[in-house]
């Protein structure tokens, strides 16, 4: 008795210290003024604005004040076919989703039970404490409960095997299709309209770019209560209530590459009395709630000593804050089959599922559609070894692919722009391109000459999208009824948004 208070006290100690976590962490979703779903498109796309000079009063064909200021940016212009558009969304849908869907530990206890009818009592069901992240078979026991806290801090740093922190991910902002240069008979010569044309080659200004470096840092901290019951010997539900908190801190050093106006450097300039600056732009943003509570039930429809097979559905609920990234924004239903077996000291399990998801992840906002919710293939699997009756050490893989979420390829681009007949050419090398192939101007200015740059960027393409995770970890049983946990989970590729080492930690009580 004197164990089982001691337990108690421990559980009710560490439950204790989790929530008031959880309640002296800043509530900054209020004071928010961007959701950090919308926080990186509107840095790159909207933030981004120059500070040239108007055009003198009177400049034919030109609106009074007509400026450069927008010209770069794509959502102050209202230009949202420009190329960049695809790409931000793209990698803005990446983060959401994958921040939303990152795998949560098994509810499922570590102690599990089994009626033995000779002896009129429960005994243990397994000398192992079970898998971390992955699922087995075995259910808890007829009536019993098992409650417990798990504590994740991810940390992201790579997106596609770039770095998210050092500022080598760039994406370049067209100018916008604001003008044209038309042919006067009288006088003769040429005149500025502020009509477009369908070519960033008349007039040619609109052939030079602003390179945004995007320096990225981005944290998750998830405390999820957990909890199951056994409804028969072989019928467990459970669920997961996650709280999350969400920080996003996210800067752009953009630079202007004067591929035409680099002779007249105050045409496209940040601070006109210094051309050459560069402007530094920062968005940074906390969310802290709850996040998609997970509904889960499994059945044990094949019975063997220590393992067999079951089945099992999470019901993933939109609980959680899209918007803020602190859920999914819709319904996610996995259904998934479990298997595992015991001999020994060594446990073996193995998972194969599918999720169906419905709805769309945040983002949606100024014109911009957010991406949809994929479904996924799920699949782990892993090894259990009982390295005494109180330790239990793991290793699991989890995989799981995102079907249609798109990727991102890095890819040389080459960038159009009207070259001068006599005028030096740019600096190419000093924008870190290089001269690219040969161009026609036949919707340029007569006299002109078509040249390009190619520079690496991003390139959206369909396709499915492979997460593999690897774990390790260990179980111990500190009292009776009482486990502790402790694995990190750890990125096996580098596709996607991708994580350092995300430790994980928890404690496992059975009543």
């Amino acid at each position: 008795m004197r164990h089982r208070n001691d337990a108690m006290r421990t559980f009710a100690i560490a439950a204790s210290a989790a929530i008031f976590s959880l309640a002296v962490m800043p509530v900054s979703v209020r004071a928010q003024h961007v959701p950090l779903a919308e926080l990186l498109p509107r840095l790159v796309l909207s933030d981004i604005t120059l500070q040239s000079p108007p055009a003198p009063p009177g400049t034919p064909g030109l609106p009074e004040g007509f400026t450069h200021v927008a010209h770069f940016s794509p959502l102050e212009g209202n230009d949202l076919n420009n190329p960049v558009i695809g790409i931000v969304q793209g990698f803005n849908g990446q983060i959401a989703t994958q921040f939303a869907t990152f795998p949560l530990g098994t509810s499922t206890g570590g102690l599990t039970y089994v009626f033995d009818e000779s002896v009129g009592t429960f005994r243990r069901g397994s000398t192992s404490f079970g898998p971390m992240f992955g699922e087995r078979a075995l259910t808890i026991g007829r009536r019993k409960l098992s409650a417990g806290l798990n504590y994740q801090h991810t940390s992201y740093n790579r997106f596609e095997g770039q770095n998210l922190e050092n500022g080598s991910i760039k994406f370049y902002l067209r100018h916008s299709d604001c003008c044209t240069v038309v042919l006067s008979p009288d006088p003769p010569g040429f005149i500025l309209t502020g009509q477009p044309n369908g070519t960033r080659l008349n007039t040619p200004f609109e052939g030079d770019l602003v390179e945004a470096a995007l320096s990225l840092k981005a944290t998750t901290d998830t405390t999820a209560v957990l909890a199951d019951y056994g409804l028969t010997d072989r019928w467990d539900v459970g669920v997961a209530v996650p709280f999350v908190r969400v920080r996003v801190d996210a800067n752009v050093r953009a630079r202007v590459l004067r591929l035409v106006t680099f002779t007249n450097p105050t045409v496209h300039a940040f601070d006109p009395s210094n051309p050459d600056a560069p402007r530094l732009v920062r968005r940074t943003g906390t969310a802290t709630g709850i996040g998609d509570v997970v509904l889960r039930t499994k059945y044990r429809f094949l019975r063997t000593e220590g393992g067999g097979l079951a089945a099992a559905l999470d019901l993933r609920t939109p609980t959680g804050n899209k918007d803020e990234l602190l859920g999914a924004g819709g319904v996610q239903a996995k259904f998934l089959l479990i298997a595992s077996n015991e001999h020994g000291r060594f446990g073996e399990h193995a998972n194969v599922g599918y999720t169906t998801a419905q709805g769309r992840v945040g983002g949606s906002f100024a014109g911009l559609v957010a991406a949809p919710l994929p479904d996924e293939i799920n699949y782990s699997g892993g090894v259990e070894f009982v390295a005494t009756p109180r330790l239990t050490l793991i290793g699991d893989f989890v995989g799981r692919t995102l079907r249609g979420s798109g990727r991102l390829d890095l890819v040389s681009k080459n960038f159009e722009y009207a070259s001068f007949p006599g005028v030096p050419p740019p600096p190419i090398s000093s924008y870190g391109g290089a001269p690219g192939p040969a161009c026609s101007n036949e919707r340029g200015i007569p006299g002109n000459t078509c040249a390009t740059i190619s520079l690496k960027e991003f390139a959206p393409r369909s396709g499915n999208l492979t997460l593999p995770e690897g774990t390790a970890g260990a179980k111990y049983n500190l009292t009776r009824n009482l486990l502790i946990s402790g694995s990190v989970l750890f990125p096996l590729s580098n596709t996607g948004l991708r994580n350092r080492i995300t430790t994980a930690i928890g404690v496992d009580y059975a009543f």
